[in-house]
C-alpha cells in the first residue's frame, strides 16, 4: 500500500482541497492530512520548495507529488481500482469525468 499525504487549505475556504479529501475519506483510503495556511490570494504561506506553484492541493504517493484535484482523484482511482472510483462503463466513466472538470 502506498504512503499518502494530503496537503491541502482550510477546509472552510479551499473547495479544491475538499475534493480530494472527500473521495479519501469516503472511500476509507487511509491518509495523512496535513493542512496549510492561505494567504488573501490563495496561495500557501510558506511552502517553498514543497509547493513550487504555491498551491493546495498536493497528493503526495511515496514521495512523489501530484497536484490538481482531478488529477489526484485519478491518481487515487488507479492506486485502488478495487474501491470502483468511476463507474465501470466507459460513456458513464466519460460523463462522470466531464462532470468533474
Amino acid at each position: 500500500m502506498p504512503r499518502l499525504s494530503l496537503l491541502i487549505g482550510n477546509k472552510n475556504y479551499s473547495s479544491w482541497s475538499m475534493r480530494p479529501w472527500v473521495l479519501l475519506t469516503q472511500a476509507g483510503i487511509p491518509f495523512d492530512e496535513v493542512q496549510l495556511w492561505l494567504d488573501d490570494d490563495a496561495h500557501v504561506i510558506g511552502a517553498g520548495e514543497l509547493l513550487p506553484a504555491r498551491k493546495v492541493p498536493v497528493l503526495v504517493v511515496d514521495g512523489e507529488r501530484v497536484w490538481d484535484s482531478l488529477a489526484i482523484c485519478e491518481t487515487v482511482a488507479e492506486l485502488y481500482p478495487e474501491k470502483n472510483l468511476w463507474p465501470a462503463e466507459p460513456g458513464t466513466r466519460q460523463v462522470a469525468r466531464s462532470m468533474c472538470a
